[in-house]
């Protein structure tokens, strides 16, 4: 291949075509084939899993409030007559008549009673008809409505609650019993100190 270059006075020169010599390299070392990695033996192909059937359960039956409970009357039982526990109760159904607890009662929300109710403690968030006595304590818990009396150490009545009765706390009778013993005692007196007195 030729250049044509144009010198000083315009004339086109002629070069020569100017070989380069590469020296000589080595071919490039060509890539050692790798082993390629062993097949794995492949797993026969397991069936789809099959859908698990459906099966509907039932609502359990609600759990009672309070561990310990040796009855519990669930809502939409209905019972008439005389109830006697042996320990913690809970009432959520209707009662009709009257009811002894052995230990801690309580009446639940949707609780309809009316009955005589004595118990160690009696809590109530339900509607009650009746008089209550308890040996420790009464309480009234919103929604409550209490139409009767009680007969109770200690009354707790939370805001929101409906109470019409009276209430006894206790020291009324107390306080009677002393009374009416001095009473008493003054008229044994009164006598004795007329028969002790001379006939004049």
């Amino acid at each position: 291949m030729a250049w044509f270059d144009r010198g000083a006075g315009g004339k086109k020169t002629t070069q020569e075509e100017k070989t380069e010599v590469v020296p000589e390299s080595k071919p490039a070392p060509m890539p050692t084939p790798t082993a390629a990695p062993a097949p794995q033996p492949t797993q026969p192909a397991s069936p789809p899993p099959e859908p698990a059937p459906v099966v509907q359960k039932a609502p359990p039956p609600p759990a009672p409030a309070e561990p310990g409970l040796v009855a519990a009357l669930h809502k939409g039982s209905r019972v008439t007559g005389q109830l006697v526990f042996q320990g913690p109760a809970r009432i959520d159904g209707s009662v009709d008549g009257e009811i002894q607890c052995h230990g801690k009662l309580t009446i639940g929300e949707g609780a309809e009673v009316r009955a005589k109710i004595s118990g160690e403690s009696v809590i109530v968030r339900g509607r009650v008809e009746g008089n209550i006595t308890a040996r420790e304590k009464v309480e009234l818990v919103a929604p409550a409505r209490l139409f009767g009396n009680v007969n109770t150490p200690r009354l707790t009545i939370a805001e929101g609650v409906v109470f019409d009765g009276d209430c006894s706390m206790g020291m009324a009778k107390a306080k009677n019993g002393i009374t009416g013993s001095k009473i008493v005692s003054a008229d044994k007196a009164g006598p004795a100190a007329k028969q002790a007195e001379p006939d004049s």
